[in-house]
């Protein structure tokens, strides 16, 4: 070949086509001989030579078709080779030679008129390659050992596919359908071979990847990233039934890496689409084929994960998977919602949507038993509360009024709660500690939406509806609102203890303590505005409070039926709330309301009364309410005596605290008006004993020993030890009665002889200082003629002493009124008494002391 080259291009002895064709005959005889001689170097030297020709031999000129032909003369030897030896370095050789060369010439020479001829040159040069590695392979099964040609199985394919596509490139969709074709190829050659896979499989299972490979490509190149992503995910999805049926690692992770490349194109795509772009585009449908996919790899990898324990990279797999489809669906739906709705429908279809998924999760689930899907399900539950939530936020006002309910997302709110309340039924059923855990939270999730947004809603839409009815017209009004929230409140409070008691919800009943709170707040803002502002709330506050009234007493017997579900102490706090509270309000509404028709001019009793001359007292309208609490008060120890309601079951409170604080509060008001009214009480007369003022005082004083007595009678009958009545308390009882008759006393004095009922007016009056020093000086004689009696030196001590202050006032006060007739009858009168006490009541005897102190 040197000799020739050298007599063509040296010595210019040999014309070029006579060269060329002496070295082409020179090749093929080479290639015969080798395979005569079984010499695969004197191939692979004839083949250089034969490549090295139209280069050593050429002139700058020529044509590619006339270079080509030669090429395909070349490698149909090649080819020839390959059915007779497996010559593997020939074939790549011939390979390397017949695309390095093509390549070159086209980088170089190519223009787009050779299109045609190239072309075809391109197909037979492919063809040629692709048939020699299925020669190759079928020469070395025989050998059962490496039968596959790799480089030129792989390496034909990307070659020619490069060079194709800077042929077509320029053509509309030349790259896709090149690509397409070369999957079609492939994966007919594979179906071609599997029918003798015993002894191609290796080849089929390369001829079958290619032509998953292109056809993958063929779709981004014909299509946009959303189709792309589809397509992709829907093969990808297919590589891993298949490589997991088949346990092959290779094809199903390289499905994986398929649905990888899916999510992203597809998430790729989205972000170049403008916003008319995105509502016409049905981007759903697009999430929704992923998300199918997806869940579709997660059933797969949790079915091998159950035959394979050991495998436990599938199970994570499977999770992965079911989690980025939960994903995928949620994103598709809530896009659609976010690009085609708005504010409350917005927030509606979220949490409606949510549920949905949350469903689907909870039923695969219980089909499956996949405890992943349950985590799932109560997250996609929470991503639409939170999604609403912040909706709602968004929304918020301090005091929403509005007669359209529908204007607030009222329904995803419900739906919110429902879900909260099936999640916890559900968490209350299973074994998992952890489950159980979660129900804790879902009770105050629930509550926190019940009593903190959907109450205020309906609250605000009740209090608009109501407003019209009414008024015609609408707008905030705090009490009104809080009323409604108060009613709404009492109404549900019912129905959550009959769920909870229907379906054993424990931790439930706690949400009720809702109302005893509504109750206290209520209470406390009434005790307010009747004390401090001294008006009457509305009519629709006291109709709610009497619900939230009512409510509570149906709480009450249901819990102590209920047998301790909420504390037994809680309950008692919650006595004072609905005792005192209602007891406390009688003075100040009473008041406001006698006060009231006392002063309208329009009433036809105060009317006639004015007209006979008769000035009513303002005074009744404290004495009349203060009687009705004081009736209340011994209508409650009645109550006591039998256990009926409202002190059933918990007597112990209302005797030990509730009746003694309000009979404290009595005498305190009889002591305070005793010492500042005179007890007149216009129209009537004044009667000693007999007037408002003094009877009130007799009640509250009968009231206070009868509570006294019921009290340690009870106590005796718990403890006989404490059956004794403490001394303590029977001087007490004494010397407040001693007060309380002289107070009557200086009224009566008040009255009869028209002295002011003032401290300064009766201290100086000497009627009232004699009339008290003979008082006091004969109830000294009665007390020691007593104590002489019965032999009892300490009262005879207490008698003595209370002489010993008449006698002090006699020479400090009564001295002073020289002149007086009043001074002289009370010295008189005091000087005979003690004479009276000298005879009459002597000091008892110490022997009689002595026998009197074990009998006590």
């Amino acid at each position: 070949m040197l000799v020739i080259f050298g007599a063509n291009r040296l010595y210019h002895l040999l014309p070029t086509v006579a060269t060329f064709a002496l070295l082409l005959i020179l090749t093929v005889f080479t290639c015969m001989l080798a395979v005569l001689q079984n010499s695969q170097w004197l191939a692979i030297f004839g083949i250089v030579g034969g490549f090295a020709a139209p280069i050593l031999a050429s002139s700058g000129g020529g044509s590619q078709i006339g270079l080509f032909s030669y090429y395909a003369l070349l490698d149909a030897g090649v080819f020839a080779l390959a059915l007779l030896r497996s010559w593997r370095q020939l074939n790549v050789l011939g390979f390397c030679f017949t695309f390095s060369i093509s390549t070159a010439w086209g980088v170089l020479r190519y223009q787009p008129e050779h299109y045609l001829s190239v072309q075809l040159f391109l197909i037979l040069f492919f063809a040629f390659y692709l048939a020699i590695p299925l020669a190759y392979a079928h020469q070395r099964t025989i050998k059962l050992k490496h039968y596959v040609d790799g480089t030129l199985v792989f390496g034909t394919p990307l070659v020619a596919f490069g060079l194709q596509v800077n042929l077509v490139h320029d053509m509309a969709f030349g790259v896709a359908y090149s690509a397409l074709a070369l999957a079609l190829l492939y994966c007919g050659l594979a179906m071609a071979l599997a029918r003798r896979r015993e002894r191609f499989g290796l080849l089929t299972d390369s001829f079958l990847a290619l032509g998953v490979v292109f056809g993958t490509l063929a779709v981004p190149l014909a299509l946009d990233g959303r189709w792309t992503s589809t397509t992709w995910a829907l093969e990808g999805a297919a590589l891993v039934w298949v490589g997991i049926r088949q346990r092959q690692t290779l094809t199903w992770s390289f499905g994986l890496l398929m649905q990888a490349c899916a999510w992203i194109a597809f998430l790729s795509s989205l972000s170049r689409l403008t916003g008319p772009e995105a509502l016409r585009a049905h981007l759903w449908l697009g999430f929704a084929l992923l998300a199918t996919t997806a869940f579709l790899i997660a059933i797969l990898s949790r079915a091998r994960q159950d035959k394979d324990d050991r495998e436990n990279g599938f199970d994570m797999l499977a999770s992965v998977f079911l989690t980025v489809s939960v994903l995928g669906l949620m994103a598709g739906v809530w896009t659609e919602i976010f690009l085609r709705t708005a504010a409350t429908t917005q927030a509606n279809l979220l949490v409606i949507s949510a549920m949905a998924v949350a469903t689907l999760l909870l039923l695969c689930a219980r089909h499956m038993a996949w405890p992943l899907a349950n985590s799932l399900a109560l997250l996609a539950y929470a991503a639409g509360g939170v999604m609403l939530l912040q909706t709602v936020i968004q929304q918020w006002q301090s005091l929403s009024v509005s007669p359209d309910l529908l204007a607030q997302p009222v329904l995803g709110e419900l739906l919110i709660l429902t879900g909260a309340m099936f999640s916890y039924r559900i968490l209350s059923r299973s074994d998992n500690a952890e489950a159980r855990g979660m129900n804790t939270i879902l009770l105050l999730w629930s509550m926190a939406w019940w009593f903190g947004i959907i109450l205020p809603a309906l609250s605000g839409w009740l209090t608009a509806r109501y407003q019209l009815l009414r008024y015609g017209q609408y707008g905030a009004d705090r009490e009104l609102w809080w009323a409604a929230y108060q009613a709404l409140l009492a109404a549900s409070t019912p129905a959550v203890v009959l769920l909870a008691r229907r379906f054993h919800w424990t931790g439930l009943h706690w949400s009720t303590v809702a109302n005893w709170l509504a109750l206290a707040g209520t209470t406390l803002y009434l005790l307010g505005v009747l004390y401090l502002d001294n008006r009457l709330p509305p009519a629709e506050v006291w109709f709610a409070y009497a619900l939230s009234l009512l409510a509570g007493e149906w709480l009450m017997r249901a819990f102590f039926d209920l047998e301790n579900t909420i504390a037994r102490q809680l309950i008692k706090a919650v006595n004072l709330l609905r005792a005192a509270g209602p007891w406390l309000m009688i003075w100040p509404v009473a008041a406001t309301w006698i006060a009231r028709w006392l002063q309208d001019g329009n009433n036809v009793e105060a009317q006639l009364l004015a007209d006979a001359g008769w000035q009513t007292s303002p005074s009744w309208a404290r004495y009349i309410p203060a009687w009705l609490m004081m009736a209340t008060l011994g209508w409650l120890i009645t109550r006591c005596r039998t256990g009926s309601w409202p002190v059933r079951p918990y007597q112990q409170v209302y005797r030990e605290l509730l009746i003694p604080l309000g009979c404290a509060w009595s005498v305190t008001l009889i002591v305070v008006w005793n010492l500042t009214q005179d007890g007149t009480m216009a129209p009537l007369p004044y009667i000693p004993l007999l007037n408002p003022l003094d009877l009130t005082s007799c009640f509250a004083i009968l009231l206070s020993i009868h509570s006294y007595r019921f009290s340690k009678k009870q106590a005796a009958a718990e403890n006989p030890a404490n059956a004794q009545t403490s001394a303590k308390m029977r001087m007490a009882l004494y010397l407040g009665g001693y007060a309380w008759f002289n107070l009557v006393l200086l009224r009566s004095a008040s009255h009869y002889s028209r002295i002011p009922y003032t401290w300064n007016a009766l201290f100086n009056s000497n009627f009232v200082q004699a009339m008290l020093a003979l008082v006091w000086s004969v109830t000294a004689l009665i007390l020691m003629r007593h104590a002489a009696k019965h032999q009892r030196r300490h009262l005879w001590t207490g008698g003595a002493l209370l002489l010993a202050v008449v006698l002090g006032k006699l020479f400090l006060i009564d001295l002073s009124n020289v002149g007086s007739i009043d001074r002289i009858v009370s010295f008189v009168g005091v000087g005979a008494l003690m004479v009276g006490v000298g005879y009459l009541a002597p000091y008892p005897s110490e022997r009689a002391n002595r026998a009197e102190v074990p009998s006590t």
